[in-house]
């Protein structure tokens, strides 16, 4: 058996089945975090996640559609539609039409949006203080990672949808 770097915590596993393994531990931690968020917020896990999609796009400059909250959650529109409605009656999320486009609707996030997450604020902000911390080659790795192993995942789930059979 090897000896372990001093560098690594107890709790860190080798490298030879650490990165996955950590990968799933965080993911199964940041799940935790936000359906305890959200239960604080007294909505559920996907209006969580719609809402997170709405403020980031907000942040970005972006616009939010109800198809846009569809994919990301991955539901059907009937299951967007009841969801956006939740959000619009907490009072999180307002429906505003495009400017530019009269027949499209915006998905707008309210300031009592921005302050009922001040939990998610936060603990933005503690992770993204964390992540300050690394060096430039290792942000440049991790961020490299991190996009590769998403980009995977989006090309199963594709060829998983397109390998479907078709309904009838």
């Amino acid at each position: 058996m090897s000896e372990r770097s001093d560098a690594l915590p107890a709790d860190v596993p080798p490298p030879d089945r650490g990165v996955l393994e950590a990968l799933q531990v965080y993911r199964a931690a940041e799940t935790a975090m936000r359906r305890r968020t959200g239960a604080a917020m007294g909505i559920g896990e996907n209006d969580f996640l719609a809402l997170r999609l709405i403020l980031d796009n907000a942040a970005g400059g972006r616009r939010t559609a109800a198809k846009d909250v569809s994919a990301y959650v991955g539901v059907s529109s009937a299951s967007t539609t009841a969801l956006i409605d939740r959000l619009v009656q907490a009072g999180l999320v307002e429906r505003r039409t495009n400017d530019t486009d009269r027949r499209s609707v915006d998905l707008v996030p309210t300031r009592a949006a921005f302050g009922d997450t001040g939990p998610m604020v936060a603990a933005q902000e503690q992770i993204a203080a964390r992540a300050a911390e690394l060096s430039e080659e290792d942000a440049k790795t991790v961020t490299r990672f991190l996009t590769t192993m998403r980009e995977t995942v989006d090309r199963i789930s594709a060829e998983r949808h397109a390998n479907r059979p078709e309904r009838t």
